[in-house]
């Protein structure tokens, strides 16, 4: 295979960022069909020039010239998609979440173990941000020692046309999971401190705390509001015996500083373009997608990993509830 031929499922904001990703790699991957299910969708990809438009997700997977699919639909339906992806011999990619029930991650799990040959990614954008992947790279390293504490703020308060599937599917009673905290900033602390053994957690109408207990024994802790009177940000703190990482929004742009003594000399760490203005993260993304099934290369982030910060946020969704600690299962 020299060209990893794709077939989009969705055409909204996250389908559309992932097709301009694939289109940055013409060199490695062709989007050669979408399934369009309306006809306003349909008349949007119509302006792309796709050769193949599906108004069906079962009559696409028939199709033998389509290497993998990429899901970006509601997240209800993730998890029925991905193995029926899957059972079709397709590799596949899945936006976050990537399902929504314990029962699901139990029945995705299975299926990874039944297809072994398909490569299966969980689309947690954050691992592609240039600044947070410099930082797990430093951490994993050991450039900041053995780490004992982290952090993250998931903080917005989005403008009410900002999410167009807010007025579509989202206002469906199925699109209502509630997941605890929020699964970005979960996945950022797992993916630079490991697995999460234990949770705990408390809220208020307008905000969310998450305490995480890792399985090496560092702490971490997760605060999200939507309620907030600021821009965007998402930030990330890592502290180690040796040094201390620290991540954050200005002006639209991410940057990251390495803290190493109590003085203010820091080492800078790569810098990027706020989160879908332009940014290449889709690129990034969807290059590691494309070299998985073409060299065989790692994926950032494979399903595994997709459905353990699942199962973390379910946890701490039945902390919050019961006002208990929640040991973190898969």
């Amino acid at each position: 295979m020299n060209k990893v031929k794709v077939c989009l499922v969705g055409t909204g904001w996250t389908a559309t960022n992932h097709f301009n990703g694939y289109k940055a790699i013409p060199e490695k991957a062709e989007v050669v069909a979408v399934v369009a299910h309306s006809d306003a969708s349909k008349a949007k990809v119509e302006t792309w020039g796709i050769p193949k438009i599906y108004r069906s997700f079962d009559e696409a997977l028939k199709d033998d010239e389509i290497d993998a699919m990429d899901l970006c639909t509601p997240h209800y339906l993730h998890a029925e998609q991905l193995i029926a992806s899957l059972e079709a011999s397709k590799h596949v990619i899945g936006e976050t979440p990537a399902c929504t029930t314990i029962e699901e991650c139990r029945q995705l799990r299975i299926a990874l173990f039944e297809h072994p040959n398909q490569k299966a990614a969980t689309g947690h954008i954050c691992r592609s941000w240039s600044t947070y992947a410099h930082a797990k790279r430093l951490v994993s390293g050991g450039g900041i020692g053995d780490v004992f504490f982290l952090s993250s703020n998931y903080a917005h308060q989005p403008d009410p046309g900002e999410y167009p599937s807010g007025n579509t599917w989202g206002r469906s009673p199925r699109a209502r999971v509630r997941l605890g905290i929020s699964y970005h900033s979960v996945d950022l602390l797992r993916w630079i401190g490991g697995d999460v053994d234990e949770v705990s957690g408390d809220y208020t109408p307008d905000a969310r705390l998450a305490i995480l207990k890792f399985k090496n024994g560092a702490m971490g802790k997760v605060f999200t509001s939507g309620s907030v009177v600021r821009p965007y940000t998402m930030s990330l703190s890592v502290y180690g015996h040796k040094g201390t990482i620290v991540c954050w929004w200005e002006e639209e742009i991410l940057h990251g500083y390495l803290h190493k003594s109590a003085a203010w000399n820091p080492e800078s760490l790569d810098t990027m373009p706020l989160h879908g203005r332009g940014s290449p993260e889709w690129k990034y993304e969807m290059a590691n997608f494309v070299d998985s099934i073409l060299q065989d290369k790692d994926l950032v982030c494979p399903l595994s990993e997709g459905l353990a910060t699942v199962e973390t946020c379910l946890a701490v969704e039945e902390a919050m509830t019961h006002g208990t600690r929640v040991r973190v299962t898969s």
